[in-house]
């Protein structure tokens, strides 16, 4: 899951990118910037839960 979020934080910032640039040569480029918005939020959250699931797993083994 943490794979996954990294590369899809990675994505989003790409789409982040060419949505500027897009931007820059006076073309619609709202699609990739929202897109762009949702993979990095998405990213985060899959990376952020990833976490959560080892610390879990570190407390549940500790209590045993």
């Amino acid at each position: 899951m943490k794979t996954w979020g990294i590369i899809l934080a990675i994505l989003g910032g790409l789409n982040l990118i060419r949505a500027l640039l897009t931007f820059a040569h006076d073309v619609n480029g709202a699609g990739a910037l929202f897109c762009g918005i949702a993979f990095i939020v998405l990213g985060i959250y899959l990376i952020h839960r990833a976490g959560q699931k080892d610390e879990e797993k570190k407390d549940t083994w500790s209590e045993q």
